[in-house]
This record gives C-alpha cells, sequence and structure tokens, in this order.
C-alpha cells in the first residue's frame, strides 16, 4: 500500500517504522526539519518536510495515488484540514488523530474522516493494523473515545506461558479483550485455544476504568 503519514512524533515515527518494516511504501510530512531527518536517516521513508495543508506540498508526497493518509499531528484542526482535502482528492481511507472534541459519525462523514484515532488509546502495532487489514479496520473502536489499548508483554516471570488464551481471559476485568498478539513480530487474531509464549505481545481493548488492573496481569 502507498500510505502517507502526516506528523512524525512520537507516535507517528512508530507508525511510520512499524508499517515501513511491513514493505509499504510510506511517505512522511512534517513541519519540523529535524524530525524529518531523524525519519529520514534511521526508517526506510520518503520524508517530506512542509506543510501538509498546503496542496503543493500533499502533491509532492504523491497524494494522488495514495491508498491511505494517517494524520497524526498534535493538533486536531490541521487534522481536520489534511484529511478533508485528501478525500476531495481522492484517497480511499483517511485516518486523524483527534484528542480535543469527539465529533458525531455523520459530522466526520461530512468531513471526510473514516477512522478516528485517540492518542490516548493508540498503539502503534495496531495502528498499522487497522489501517492496513480490512479485517481489523472492523475493528474501528476509536471513535469511541473510552475504550484504551494496553500493550502487555509475556515476560519469562509470567505464569501465562504455554497456558490457552482461555486461561487468560479467566482473569481479565469485565468489558476487557484481547484483540490481537504478536507472535515473533507477525500479527493474528487470536482463538481461545491460542497458546501463549515468551515474548508475546498482547494487544488488550478494555474501559479506560479497567486498564490499571489489566497492566497488573502477567
Amino acid at each position: 500500500m502507498y500510505i502517507i503519514v502526516v506528523g512524525v512524533g512520537n507516535l507517528g515515527y512508530y507508525v511510520t517504522q512499524i508499517l515501513s518494516s511491513e514493505n509499504h511504501d510510506v511517505v512522511v510530512i512534517d513541519k519540523d526539519e529535524e524530525k524529518c531527518e531523524k525519519a529520514a536517516n534511521e526508517l526506510d521513508v520518503l520524508t517530506i518536510h512542509g506543510n501538509a495543508t498546503e496542496l503543493s506540498v500533499l502533491q509532492k508526497a504523491g497524494i494522488e495515488d495514495a491508498d491511505v493518509i494517517i494524520c497524526l499531528t498534535e493538533l486536531d484542526e490541521t487534522n481536520l484540514v489534511v484529511g478533508l482535502i485528501s478525500k476531495e482528492l481522492g484517497v480511499k481511507t483517511v485516518a486523524a488523530s483527534l484528542s480535543k472534541v469527539h465529533y458525531q459519525g455523520e459530522v466526520l462523514k461530512k468531513l471526510g474522516i473514516d477512522l478516528v484515532i485517540h492518542p490516548e488509546a493508540a498503539a502503534a502495532g495496531y495502528i498499522s493494523q487497522l489501517i492496513t487489514s480490512p479485517d481489523v479496520l472492523e475493528l474501528s473502536f476509536f471513535s469511541k473515545g473510552d475504550a484504551e489499548i494496553v500493550e502487555l508483554t509475556i515476560d519469562d516471570k509470567s505464569k501465562y506461558i504455554g497456558k490457552p488464551v482461555s486461561e487468560f481471559n479467566k482473569h481479565i476485568p469485565g468489558e476487557t479483550n484481547i484483540i490481537g498478539i504478536y507472535k515473533k513480530n507477525k500479527f493474528l487474531l487470536p482463538t481461545i485455544n491460542t497458546k501463549l509464549d515468551k515474548g508475546d505481545k498482547l494487544l488488550i481493548i478494555s474501559k479506560k476504568s479497567k486498564v490499571s488492573s489489566v497492566r497488573k496481569l502477567k
């Protein structure tokens, strides 16, 4: 897929890193020249120093060919404007980080936003799957705002090593579910029989009020 990432702060950097490692063609846009240089030097991506709200900058990034654009700047207003312009230019999937206001679905549709990412609930690895996998895309709970994703690693002291997911599920709080597992950097959707191994990274969705309990699970 041809993907444009606007904003290469901490979250944008790691999303870009994962997407690039999965062999997607990724272009990064950022107004901060140092961030662009860091991405260019450390990641296998094309970087463009500029303001993504300007049509010329988006065109330089190849917006006409983009399958997805992910707007991850710190400003909701910028993300919304870039998303709207991108949708008008024919980008199929527009994802935008929005932290200030929880917009209604109809409003987002009119603004051209297909997927809302709330920064406080964002896990870079899962965002990459959300963007690139049609099956996972249906789980676009980011638009809810009251959910959070927790990344939990099964370390060498975990009592769940060698146990199935069903055993782990017995100890998680209500309104909480495992939504994915990274095994040796490969993402999979688990079943209750999936065995947990040392080093597995669990992606868990939970109500914000239950997150502290989830983090205590080992």
